[in-house]
């Protein structure tokens, strides 16, 4: 039984050690995550101002966006440091921000605080592509 049982915790040692990533590819997740939690609240805020959503399905949204952001900010943190968390710590300051708008019934703020959100992660350049001659 003890044989068995000290078979387990290695396999599990060695399966976690194998599935550590790199402090780079932290750092490009959290920019990814903090991108896209960022587009979907400037969206979110467009259609919210726009009346093309309610207002209990807009703050739904924010409020997953701020539960996710805190749990990516964490993870991120632990496992690469405050460079890779600052993208989503950005995202999540204006998220609150959009968080008190909705509340107020503030349209025009939160459209405002979610395109800045939107601005602390802007979307990587794609380079041109020559065209054929």
């Amino acid at each position: 039984m003890r044989v068995l049982y000290a078979s387990v915790i290695v396999a599990l040692a060695a399966a976690s050690a194998s599935c550590s990533k790199s402090p780079e590819k932290v750092t490009t997740e959290a920019r990814q995550a903090a991108a896209s939690w960022a587009a979907t609240l400037s969206a979110g805020a467009e259609w919210w101002g726009s009346g093309k959503v309610s207002t209990p399905y807009f703050r739904s949204i924010v409020t997953q966006a701020r539960t996710s952001l805190q749990k990516e900010e964490k993870s991120a943190r632990n496992s690469a440091g405050e460079a890779a968390a600052a993208p989503i710590r950005a995202v999540a300051s204006h998220a609150e921000t959009i968080a008190g708008a909705v509340g107020r019934g503030d349209r025009a703020a939160a459209i405002v605080a979610a395109h800045a959100a939107a601005s602390e992660v802007p979307a990587d350049k794609t380079p041109a592509v020559a065209k054929p001659q």
